[in-house]
């Protein structure tokens, strides 16, 4: 027989209690009212002090006390019950409801059993006894009746359900989609960023945000003392800093999943056993749940990174992923970091070396050359130095590109910065072949300027103009002001490497005009690009 606790079960999985009128269940109390001949009908639930009505008809209370309930002894009986007096059975003759107002008479309940647990009872009522109870007619009615309102039931809770589903798959989608645009909030973030330490508060904020923390920030951590030395951290209002000086082992064990560099999420310090035995030293900081986010270089445990709670929050699956997401970022990012520091050490040692090996190329030059022809021996000392110059433009750029802008900045240099050197253009990235192949030909420009051209006169000027054409990059080279030019008798070495152009493929123009020099020149950008 199914006992009190299985029928509270049931009606507290069904969540039917306290629940608005629904016309499926106030309809079934009007037939049966009707079908029964009686002044009340209800669609009674007996919970453990009260019996609460789903549907009534013919009478105002919407629940009673246990202890006035008729519909009680139905459901222990379980099955049909029908008393034809109220004022002769022994259980009800004392019921308040029988012996004060409304003066209950007569009762027939059918019960409504549910996986075979009877929860309440479709009952009617009159105010008068009922000798011949119901007819046989109508209590089969009634005993229908009552398994409609079970089917009734078993079909609310099939949609209350369904409901619930849509609304978690709803819920889980809006989560993943705060994540998401969490995440993409976070590469945006890290743009731009040149530290480990900016990259971990970054991150930790972005969680704490997210998932509705009390406390986010970063500490360096001293990997032999087991220290760390917290930040001045993200806070929600009215949560006390950390900032300053805390050892690890004084909180848990978890520091030897941290040095091992494993991500650390605790829901609960209380009952986790890394934290257990020092719950009293965290909640004593306002931590109850505990997210870290170690950081390792060369194996050692150096950054970390944290998010806290102050209350015991449930972390579900998604918020794990989610957590472990940025954390990945956080680590990966700070990868790049470092290699970009590794790059430009590489890069200023490789630098030094190139130096050193023009210099002793032009040391070689020099004996080579001897006395004989010092104005060769200056023209090739002075491209290998233009030579050197987009190499230190390259390792600058992490020997992948560089911009137009920037070779003809360094152009502008070797005449000293002369301010009668003006260059306008947009930018335009430059691969190393191409970066190389325009500082060789602006380095021409600019010392046959210095040596012959505007630039060998006080008042002469140069104009570098470059502009972006369809798919083109058109860049123009105007002297003034200079010396009347006239066309070589013939071409060497300098006049060569103007020829070839920005890209080396010959798209180049020159005009000797006698006001002074013009060389334009065009490549595809494709041609250019790193």
């Amino acid at each position: 027989m199914p006992s009190v606790t299985d029928r509270l079960d049931v009606l507290n999985a069904l969540g039917i209690l306290d629940t608005p009128a629904e016309p499926e269940f106030d309809n079934i109390v009007i037939v049966a009212r009707s079908l029964c001949q009686a002044p009340v009908s209800l669609i009674s639930l007996v919970h453990k002090d009260r019996q609460w009505f789903k549907a009534r008809s013919g009478f105002d209370p919407q629940e009673t006390p246990l202890d006035q309930s008729v519909c009680f002894h139905a459901v222990v009986a379980g099955n049909l019950l029908v008393i034809p007096d109220l004022t002769q059975d022994a259980r009800t003759r004392h019921n308040t409801l029988v012996t004060q107002s409304p003066h209950l008479r007569f009762y027939a309940g059918a019960p409504l059993i549910l996986d075979g647990v009877p929860i309440g009872t479709l009952c009617v009522i009159d105010t008068v006894p009922r000798p011949d109870g119901l007819t046989p007619d109508q209590a089969q009615a009634l005993s229908a009746l009552a398994e409609q309102v079970v089917s009734q039931i078993r079909a609310r809770e099939r949609a209350r359900r369904w409901m619930a589903e849509i609304e978690a798959q709803n819920a889980l989608l809006r989560v993943s989609a705060d994540h998401a645009t969490a995440l993409i909030r976070l590469g945006d973030r890290l743009q731009g960023l040149t530290s480990q330490e900016e990259v971990v508060e970054a991150g930790s904020a972005i969680m704490a945000e997210t998932l509705g923390a009390t406390r986010a920030g970063f500490g360096i951590v001293d990997p032999e003392r087991e220290a760390v030395v917290v930040h001045p951290e993200w806070r929600a209002p009215g949560v006390t800093s950390l900032a300053g000086l805390h050892q690890l082992r004084h909180y848990g064990t978890f520091v030897d999943d941290l040095k091992r560099g494993e991500l650390v999420i605790i829901p609960d310090v209380q009952t986790d056993s890394r934290t257990a035995h020092h719950s009293k030293a965290l909640t004593a900081i306002g931590v109850r749940v505990l997210i870290n986010v170690p950081i390792l270089q060369n194996g050692r445990l150096v950054l970390l990174g944290f998010v806290h709670y102050d209350w015991p929050r449930a972390l579900s699956d998604h918020d794990a992923t989610f957590i472990r997401n940025v954390a990945d970022r956080i680590q990966s990012t700070i990868v790049q970091l470092r290699a970009v520091d590794d790059r430009r050490i590489m890069n200023r040692e490789l630098g030094h070396r190139l130096k050193n090996t023009f210099a002793m190329i032009t040391a070689i030059a020099r004996q080579t050359f001897g006395g004989q022809d010092r104005e060769a021996l200056k023209s090739f000392s002075s491209r290998l130095v233009a030579v050197g110059a987009a190499y230190d433009l390259l390792a600058h750029e992490r020997w992948q590109a560089t911009d137009l802008a920037a070779v003809v900045g360094a152009s502008i240099q070797l005449a000293g910065g002369d301010k009668r050197m003006v260059a306008t253009g947009p930018r335009v990235a430059l691969g190393a072949d191409a970066a190389m192949t325009a500082s060789m030909l602006l380095h021409e420009l600019t010392t046959n300027a210095m040596k012959y051209g505007a630039l060998s006169v006080p008042e002469g000027q140069v104009r570098i103009d470059w502009t972006l054409e369809g798919e083109n990059v058109c860049l123009s080279w105007s002297e003034t002001g200079g010396p009347t030019v006239t066309r070589p008798s013939r071409k060497g070495f300098g006049s060569r490497i103007v020829s070839m152009g920005l890209a080396g493929d010959g798209e180049s123009e020159v005009d000797y005009a006698p006001e002074g020099l013009r060389v334009r020149v065009r490549a595809r950008r494709d041609k250019l690009g790193p």
